[in-house]
C-alpha cells in the first residue's frame, strides 16, 4: 500500500512541476549564459563550468529495503546501509528547474522470510547506475540573496542494477543460489530499474549543500530474492543435493500448504532507497562578503 501512495504522490508533484516548467519555457526562452543573460556559448570548459555553476558533485549515504516475495508488509522490511555518488548538470538550454543528474550506489538488501513455514532468505550485494532527471521546486539562483535555503525536488529515471542472491544452508553457511537454478530456471545478474523519488537540499553556502532524499526502484525481473514461481519443483527432478535442499527449505512436512507457495510470481521485486548527503559545486563564488558596518551579505 505504501508503493501505491508514494507512486501516486511522486507523479502528482511530477505533473505540476512539468505543467510549471513547460509555462516558464513559454513565458521566457532562457538565453545566453545560465544566469547571467547575453551571448549563448557552447564552450565546455572548467572556467565556463565554474563561471556558470553548471556542476555539482554529491555524495550520499542512507538505508536500503528489499521489497518482494519474502518481504510481505512494510513490518517485514529489513534495512541496510548503502553509499553513492552522483554528478548532477545544468544546462544553458533546460531552464533554472530541471536539472540532468547521473548516480552510482552500493548497496546490500538482504530478508528473512515473513512466513516462518517457508523458512526462505536471501542476502545480496548491489551496485545500481542510474540516469536522472531533476526537477527542482524552486529556480536555481546565483546570487544566493535570491536562493531559497529549502529547495524541494523530485527525480525520475532508468538505470541498471547488478544482484547476487545468497541463501543460508542448514549448517550456517551461505550459497550462492543464482547457479544452484532452484526453481529451474535461468536467469542473468542485471536488471533494468525505473525509478522515482523526492527530496529537498538545504543551502549552505555558494559550494555546499545538504540533501535528504527517498525514492522506489521498480526492476524488471522477480529474482533478486531468487524467489517467483509459486510451485516447488520435485525433489526428484534435482541431480545437486544443495540446489534440492535450497528449493525448499520449508519447516512443514508438504510444503504446499504454506500460505503462498514457494513464491507469488505476480509481481516483480522492488527496493527503497534513503539517503542523506552533501554536495559541492563548482563555482568562482566562495567567499561571503560583509557591507562597510561588518553586516554579512549574501550575494
Amino acid at each position: 500500500m505504501f508503493q501505491s501512495l508514494f507512486i501516486r504522490s511522486i507523479f502528482l508533484i511530477l505533473s505540476i512541476l512539468a505543467i510549471d516548467v513547460a509555462a516558464q519555457a513559454q513565458k521566457k526562452l532562457y538565453k545566453g549564459q545560465y544566469h547571467g543573460g547575453g551571448r549563448r556559448t557552447s564552450n565546455i570548459s572548467l572556467r565556463n563550468i565554474t563561471k556558470n555553476e553548471l556542476l555539482t558533485l554529491c555524495v550520499t549515504g542512507g538505508l536500503a529495503t528489499y521489497n518482494g516475495d519474502l518481504s510481505g508488509t512494510f513490518s517485514g522490511h529489513s534495512f541496510t546501509p548503502q553509499m553513492g555518488l552522483g554528478a548532477i548538470l545544468r544546462t544553458q538550454y533546460l531552464g533554472k528547474r530541471l536539472n540532468l543528474r547521473a548516480d552510482i550506489r552500493g548497496f546490500r538488501l538482504h530478508s528473512n522470510d515473513i512466513y516462518k513455514d517457508r523458512n526462505l532468505d536471501f542476502r545480496s550485494t548491489n551496485w545500481e547506475f542510474l540516469a536522472l532527471g531533476q526537477v527542482d521546486l524552486f529556480p536555481y539562483e546565483k546570487l544566493m540573496r535570491r536562493r531559497t535555503k529549502i529547495n524541494p525536488y523530485v527525480y525520475a529515471g532508468i538505470g541498471l542494477m547488478t544482484f547476487d542472491p545468497w541463501g543460508q544452508m542448514s549448517n550456517g553457511k551461505w550459497h550462492q543460489l543464482r547457479p544452484l537454478e532452484t526453481e529451474h530456471v535461468k536467469y542473468g545478474n542485471v536488471t533494468f530499474v525505473y525509478t522515482v523519488g523526492l527530496g529537498f537540499k538545504y543551502s549552505h553556502s555558494y559550494r555546499w549543500n545538504f540533501m535528504f532524499e527517498a525514492g522506489y526502484r521498480f526492476t524488471t525481473t522477480d529474482y533478486i530474492d531468487d524467489v517467483n514461481g509459486p510451485y516447488y519443483p520435485a525433489g526428484n527432478s534435482f541431480d545437486n543435493s544443495i540446489s534440492r535442499m535450497m528449493s525448499n527449505k520449508s519447516t512443514q512436512p508438504n510444503p504446499t500448504t504454506v500460505k503462498t507457495g514457494r513464491g507469488s510470481g505476480k509481481y516483480n521485486d522492488g527496493y527503497v532507497i534513503v539517503s542523506v548527503g552533501m554536495t559541492y559545486t563548482f563555482t568562482k563564488h566562495h567567499t561571503r562578503r560583509t557591507s562597510r558596518g561588518g553586516n554579512l551579505l549574501r550575494k
